[in-house]
């Protein structure tokens, strides 16, 4: 057994996406920060639904609370490092400062999961995880700017989904390597 129940994680992400995708679009820039708070906020109430180990209720509204606060310093990430990376020819700034940031988010949410006492994630699985998130964001954004419907909103969702899809991988794997080839255990 995974430490979610991923099923309805998933069914939760895809509702959460649909959600964002018919919500009206805010006009201002300003409002990234909240934006970006509320994707962290569900991502981190998705898992929270789904996780098998019980927790207290305030344990769970604090992974929330802190996943989204991580989410608008991960954006702040970003955009410093887009400044910062404005020289390079081309997108390359644009591409080199979000896959900083989907990594810097990966890791520090994937550490922050780790705290909370959720042992699925491990350096090596954490590496890979990020690097799914890294070319998510990639797919995000090359499709964002190819149709202009996609908001910020597809981003998160994309990675959501990255993120998500590696925790379902390497639990799996986790699980099939504990419980080995005996079919009692399965």
């Amino acid at each position: 057994m995974g430490h979610f129940l991923y099923p309805r994680h998933f069914l939760l992400l895809i509702c959460f996406g649909v959600l964002l995708a018919v919500m009206p679009r805010p006009h201002l820039s300003s409002d990234l920060d909240a934006s970006f708070a509320l994707y962290g906020a569900l991502h981190a109430s998705a898992l929270m639904l789904t996780l098998r180990a019980r927790q207290p209720i305030w344990r769970k509204c604090l992974f929330v609370a802190v996943a989204a606060g991580l989410s608008v310093v991960t954006l702040r990430v970003g955009i410093v490092g887009r400044h910062l990376s404005e020289a390079l020819a081309g997108n390359a700034g644009l591409y080199t400062a979000l896959g900083f940031s989907a990594v810097t988010g990966a890791v520090i949410y994937g550490t922050l999961i780790h705290l909370f006492g959720i042992p699925v994630i491990t350096g090596g699985s954490l590496a890979a995880i990020s690097l799914g998130c890294m070319l998510a964001a990639f797919a995000a954004l090359f499709t964002g700017t190819h149709f202009h419907f996609l908001g910020p909103w597809w981003l998160a969702v994309l990675w959501w989904l990255a993120f998500s899809g590696g925790l379902w991988y390497f639990d799996q794997r986790h699980r099939r390597s504990t419980q080995g080839d005996d079919p009692k255990r399965q």
